[in-house]
């Protein structure tokens, strides 16, 4: 769907869609990242302040783990 990606997950039985920003936080998301690394990625790629690309990658994270699509990784 462009750069849009659409995910459903079998076991709640919903759809999720990505818009292109939150696509390419899923992809960097292959492999382990913190915020930090996350916000470092994404600044390199778009034009956006700190600010406000780490609320909005934080929000997605969050909303991410809310509907348990992803999972934190604890330091050892």
């Amino acid at each position: 769907m462009g750069d849009e990606l659409v995910m459903m997950d079998p076991s709640q039985g919903q759809y999720f869609g990505l818009n292109a920003v939150a696509n390419v936080i899923w992809q960097l998301l292959e492999a382990p990242k913190s915020v930090d690394e996350l916000v470092e990625m994404l600044m390199q790629q778009f034009d956006v302040s700190e600010l406000q690309c780490r609320q909005e990658t934080e929000l997605l994270i969050q909303q991410l783990l809310d509907k348990k699509v992803i999972l934190t990784e604890t330091a050892a």
